[in-house]
C-alpha cells in the first residue's frame, strides 16, 4: 500500500486525527485505482497465452493459426486451438484423429482403419500367419485369430471382442453405403469408436455381505464362500473401467484394449484366459483397519478394487489371487465350477462378488472390513455422483461453521446435527466417505412437532454436502422434516442438500416421501439423487419387473405448523432442485417450485400410458388440483404434470403436461406429448405426433438412464435451449460436439478416407 511506503511521522499524526486515519482512507482510493491497472497489465499478459487467456480471446488466438471456429464448452475450445499445430503435423494418423476427438468431446474413443480388417487370400510365397511377427510362427497359438483364418470357438474371452472396437477378426468386405452407428468393413472406412457415458469411482465403499459354508471336504476348495453385492444397498449395478487415456502424452498413443470408459466384460475377467486380462480390471491390496485416515491410502487406475484388512491377509502373496467372470445370478443355488481357495468370482453386469476362502478367520475379516472402490457409468453429473467440490467458508456473507462427518473416525451424522437448533451461525456439514449414513431425527434432542413428526429445527442456515469426490448415501429413519427454531426469523433460512444419495432405511414407513416439511424459505436439492424406486430387480424375477416407485417430496400447505406459528410464518417456500434426479414431487401451491438440469421420474416411460402417475402435482388432491408455479431449465419428466403456472425452456414432458393459468408464462425449445396437454404459449417446441422421442433406458440404476437414443427426432437432439439437445443433459452440449467433430474431420482426414462415427455407449 502506498500509506505503508509514508514516512512514520505522517502515519503517527494521521492516527492522531479526529478522526482518525484520514489519509489513510484517501490513499485506499488511488491503492484501488492502481490495484486495478496493475490487475489490468497481468490479465494482458496471460492473454498472450492459450493456457491462461479468457475464453473471450481463444478465437483470437486460433485466427493466428488460421483455425476455423467452433462453438461449445470453453475447455474444447481451448485445447483445439492448444493443439493446432501438433495435429497438423501428424495429420493423418490414427493417434492425432484420436487426440483431436478427445479434446473435442473428452469421450473414449478408439480409432480403427477397417481395412486391417479385412479378410484375404494369402500368396503361398508370402505367408503371414503371425501378423506380421518373427516368421514363420512367431505369435501362434490355436487361439490367436489370424488374418484371413477361422476363428478359434474355445475362447470366450476373444470371442467377446467379436463386433467390437477391439475385434481381431477377418470380415469380408461390407459395400453398403455408410449410416452412423453401423461398421462397414471397406478399404476407405475409418471407424471411430466412441464411449459417450462418463466414469464415476466411488472410493472406499462398505459392501453389504454375508458368509456361506459350502462343507466341501475338497483340499483345495473353498470352505466358505463370502458373498457381497457392490452397491452399499444392494442393488444392481453394471462395472465400468476407468478411462486410462492421457490427453497430454506427446506423442499422443492410440487406445489399447481395457482402457476404454465402457463395461467390464465377463470374459476378460478370467485368469488363465488366452484373452482374459483381470489385471487391467481389477486390483487387490491391504490395507490397516485402524487407519482412521483411510483416504490415504492408494489406489489403482483398474475400475474395481478390493481392499482387504490386515493382519490376516498381511503377507499374502496377491498374485496368487485367481479372478474369473461369473454369472452370479442365481449364486444362492451355488456357484459351479465351486470356488477354489482364494479365488474371486465377480459378475460385471450386476455387480456381484463371491470370494473363496479356507480359513474361517480371514473369511470373517472380510465380513467385517473389506472395503471396495468400485467405477460405474451415467450419462452425466445428474444425481449424486463423487465429482469435484468446494468446501464454503462463508453462507450469505457470513463466516460458517464447518462440521465434519466420516464413519471411519466414529463422526456420524445424527451427532454432527443433534445440537443444529442452538447454532449462532450458518453450519456446513461435510461427509468426508462414502458410506452409508442412517439419519434417525427421533434420536435429535428437540425434535418432535407440534404436527406429531420428528422435524430438524433450524436456528441458521445448514448446508449438508459431499466432500471432494465422495457420493455419500443417507438411509433416512422417517421422513425429513424442516422447520424453524424461530418462525419469525424463516425469512432468513436456507437448507442445502448437495451431492447426496437419499433413500429410505428399512423401518422407513411404507409410501410415505423422503422429503415431508420444509417450513423454511428455501430448501436447495443440488446433485443429489432422491431415491425414486424403480430399479430392475433380480434374484429369479421375471425379466424388467422393477421395485416399486416412491415420490420424494410431499408438501402440503400450512407447513405444518400451529395456528398461531401459521400466522407469524410468512414466506412463500422456495423449493429448487437443480442437476438431481427424484421420484414424483406432491407439492402444494403455497410453494415454488424450480427444476434445472433434473430428472423427475415417476416410472412412466415413452410407450406407457401414464395414467394417475403424476410426476409433479398437488400433494392434496393430485387429480383436480394443481402444483405450484413453477420454473423450468433442461429437465426430463417421466409422468403427468399438473402445475398452476409455468415458464423456461429446453424441457422433455414424456407425458401430459397439464397447466391452469395458460394465459401467463412461456415455454421454448422443449418437446411435448401431445396427448392431452394443457400449454402456455410456446416457441420453438415439438410435440409426439410430429417427433420420435427415444431413449437408451428409462429406467433408474441402468448407466444410460435417461440418454437421448440416436433414433430421437433431430429437433429433439440439437433444437433445444443453446442449439442443444433437450431434456436433463443439453448441457452436456452433445450436439455441439457432434458438429464439431464433422466441421474438424473435414479438415484432419487424408484424402479418400470416411469416417465413421460409432457410438459404444
Amino acid at each position: 500500500m502506498l500509506y505503508d511506503r509514508l514516512p512514520e511521522i505522517y502515519r503517527v499524526k494521521d492516527e492522531e486525527q479526529d478522526p482518525p486515519y484520514q489519509l489513510k482512507n484517501y490513499l485506499a482510493i488511488a491503492d484501488f485505482i492502481f490495484d486495478a491497472i496493475h490487475e489490468n497489465i497481468e490479465s494482458l499478459y496471460h492473454d498472450l497465452f492459450i493456457e491462461t487467456c479468457d475464453d473471450w480471446v481463444i478465437p483470437y488466438i486460433g485466427d493466428l493459426l488460421g483455425t476455423s471456429h467452433l462453438k461449445g464448452d470453453a475447455w474444447t475450445l481451448r485445447a483445439d486451438v492448444a493443439d493446432t499445430i501438433a495435429l497438423r503435423r501428424r495429420k493423418g494418423t490414427l493417434a492425432s484423429i484420436e487426440r483431436l476427438t478427445y479434446n473435442l468431446t473428452q469421450w473414449g474413443i478408439h480409432a480403427v482403419e477397417l481395412r486391417e480388417n479385412l479378410v484375404w487370400n494369402q500368396h503361398l510365397n508370402h505367408q503371414r500367419p503371425d501378423i506380421g511377427g518373427n516368421p514363420p510362427y512367431a505369435s501362434v497359438t490355436r487361439f490367436t485369430p489370424i488374418r484371413g483364418g477361422t476363428m478359434t470357438l474355445r475362447d470366450p474371452a476373444m470371442l467377446s471382442l467379436l463386433n467390437t472396437p477391439f475385434d481381431p477378426f477377418a470380415h469380408i468386405p461390407d459395400l453398403k453405403p455408410p449410416t452412423f452407428g453401423n461398421i462397414r468393413y471397406n478399404l476407405p472406412n475409418l471407424a471411430i469408436f466412441l464411449w459417450r457415458l462418463k466414469d464415476y469411482r466411488v472410493k472406499f465403499t462398505k459392501p453389504i455381505m454375508e458368509i456361506k459354508t459350502t462343507g466341501t471336504l475338497k483340499p483345495d476348495e473353498a470352505t466358505h464362500i463370502v458373498r457381497l453385492y457392490v452397491h452399499p444397498l444392494a442393488e444392481p449395478i453394471r462395472l465400468f473401467n476407468t478411462y486410462q487415456f492421457d490427453p497430454d502424452q506427446d506423442p499422443p498413443v492410440i487406445t489399447q484394449l481395457d482402457e476404454t470408459p465402457g463395461a467390464i466384460a465377463t470374459a476378460r475377467l478370467t485368469t488363465n484366459s488366452e484373452a482374459g486380462r483381470p489385471e487391467k480390471y481389477v486390483a487387490i491390496d491391504t490395507y490397516n483397519p485402524t487407519n482412521t485416515n483411510i483416504n490415504s491410502l492408494d489406489i489403482s487406475e483398474v475400475g474395481l478394487q478390493l481392499h482387504l484388512p490386515e493382519p490376516e491377509f498381511a503377507g499374502t502373496d496377491l498374485s496368487k489371487w485367481k479372478i474369473r467372470g461369473e454369472n452370479l445370478c442365481a449364486w444362492e443355488t451355488g456357484i459351479q465350477p465351486p470356488l477354489k481357495d482364494r479365488e474371486i468370482a465377480i459378475d460385471p453386469m450386476i455387480g456381484r462378488i463371491a470370494i473363496g476362502i479356507r480359513s474361517e478367520a480371514q473369511a470373517t475379516a472380510l465380513q467385517n472390513h473389506l472395503l471396495l472402490t468400485y467405477t460405474y457409468g451415467a450419462v452425466g453429473p445428474v444425481g449424486a455422483h463423487p465429482i469435484s467440490r468446494i468446501l464454503p467458508q462463508t453462507w450469505d456473507d457470513e463466516p460458517v461453521v464447518v462440521k465434519l462427518v466420516n464413519l471411519f473416525e466414529g463422526n456420524t451424522l445424527n451427532a454432527a446435527l443433534s445440537d443444529i437448533q442452538n447454532e449462532t451461525s450458518p453450519v456446513v456439514i461435510e461427509i468426508r466417505d462414502s458410506r452409508v449414513h442412517v439419519l434417525d431425527l427421533s434420536a435429535i434432542a428437540g425434535t418432535i412437532d407440534e404436527d406429531g413428526g420428528f422435524n430438524l429445527r433450524l436456528n441458521f442456515s445448514l448446508i449438508i454436502q459431499a466432500a471432494d469426490g465422495q457420493r455419500p448415501i443417507i438411509k433416512l429413519v422417517q421422513p425429513l422434516r424442516i422447520r424453524p427454531e424461530n418462525v419469525a426469523a424463516a425469512a432468513t433460512l436456507t437448507m442445502r442438500l448437495e451431492g447426496l444419495y437419499l433413500t429410505r432405511d428399512e423401518s422407513f414407513p411404507v409410501d410415505a416421501p423422503l422429503i415431508a416439511r420444509a417450513a423454511i424459505n428455501r430448501l436447495e436439492i443440488v446433485d443429489c439423487t432422491l431415491d425414486p424406486g424403480g430399479q430392475k430387480l433380480l434374484n429369479g424375477t421375471a425379466e424388467g419387473t422393477r421395485k416399486p416407485l416412491r415420490h420424494s417430496l410431499e408438501l402440503r400447505q400450512h407447513y405444518g405448523f400451529s395456528a398461531a406459528d401459521a400466522e407469524t410464518f410468512d414466506q412463500t417456500p422456495e423449493i429448487i432442485l437443480e442437476r438431481s434426479i427424484a421420484g414424483s414431487l406432491f407439492v402444494d401451491r403455497d410453494y415454488s417450485l424450480s427444476l434445472s438440469h433434473s430428472i423427475i421420474d415417476a416410472g412412466k416411460g415413452v410407450d406407457d400410458d401414464p395414467e394417475t402417475s403424476f410426476a409433479v402435482s398437488n400433494a392434496t388432491d393430485p387429480e383436480k388440483d394443481w402444483g405450484p408455479p413453477t420454473q423450468v431449465n433442461g429437465i426430463t419428466v417421466f409422468g403427468r404434470m399438473r402445475v398452476e403456472q409455468i415458464s423456461g425452456r429446453g424441457g422433455i414432458w414424456v407425458h401430459a403436461l397439464e397447466v391452469l393459468n395458460n394465459q401467463t408464462g412461456c415455454i421454448r425449445y422443449s418437446y411435448f406429448s401431445g396427448k392431452g396437454d394443457r400449454l402456455p404459449q410456446n416457441l420453438g417446441c415439438v410435440t409426439g405426433s410430429e417427433a420420435k422421442l427415444r431413449f437408451v433406458s428409462e429406467m433408474f440404476g441402468e448407466p444410460a438412464y435417461g440418454q437421448l437414443d440416436r433414433t430421437s427426432d433431430f429437433r429433439i437432439r440439437e433444437r433445444g435451449s443453446g442449439d442443444d439437445e433437450m431434456g436433463a443433459f443439453g448441457f452436456l452440449l452433445e450436439a455441439h460436439k457432434w458438429r464439431n467433430l464433422q466441421i474438424r474431420f473435414r479438415e484432419f482426414m487424408p484424402v479418400g478416407i470416411r469416417p465413421l462415427l460409432i457410438p459404444v455407449t
